[in-house]
């Protein structure tokens, strides 16, 4: 069912003047399975880091409200709502970018590390005071992620989340 499972747990971000940042920022606490693009957006300290952007501030043409950035400028995806939750957990889909090369505005353009992936799917689940978030990986999914939304949403997923739960191991 799910290849991955990663929890995000906020953590305060300042900039180089020392003020404090307005971008969420995450660190990966917890991880089960397997999502071999991973390896490739750990810091030098061997940590995943995103940050939980809104999209008007730095894409205007999304039709997602937020995304998910990795280090180095990386998208790692679109983060798409529906009003679906499970209690007040925010329940959210998204993809890997597509390209076969991302843009970066410092060195024109560098290899997209989820292209192998591309068609896999996301779900996000969003805690209330959005202190964390979940990341499920979806095999193969894409095109019916919306649908993996609904169904976790309608509690058809609770044994296989509380299964990865359960077995995420700390970072």
């Amino acid at each position: 069912m799910f290849s991955c499972y990663l929890k995000l747990e906020r953590r305060q971000s300042t900039k180089k003047d020392g003020s404090a940042s307005k971008t969420p920022r995450y660190i990966a606490t917890a991880q089960a399975g397997y999502f071999k693009p991973l390896q490739s957006i750990k810091n030098p300290k061997g940590q995943i880091v995103m940050y939980h952007q809104k999209n008007r501030d730095c894409n205007p043409n999304s039709t997602a409200p937020t995304r998910l950035q990795c280090n180095g400028s990386i998208n790692f995806s679109s983060v798409y709502l529906e009003n679906l939750t499970i209690g007040e957990t925010i329940i959210g889909y998204g993809e890997p970018p597509q390209t076969k090369e991302l843009k970066d505005s410092k060195k024109g353009s560098k290899p997209n590390p989820f292209f192998e992936s591309k068609e896999d799917g996301y779900l996000f689940l969003i805690s209330p005071d959005q202190q964390t978030i979940e990341i499920l990986i979806v095999p193969n999914s894409r095109y019916v992620i919306q649908g993996f939304c609904k169904k976790l949403a309608d509690g058809q997923f609770d044994e296989a989340l509380k299964q990865m739960r359960d077995t995420a191991k700390t970072m």
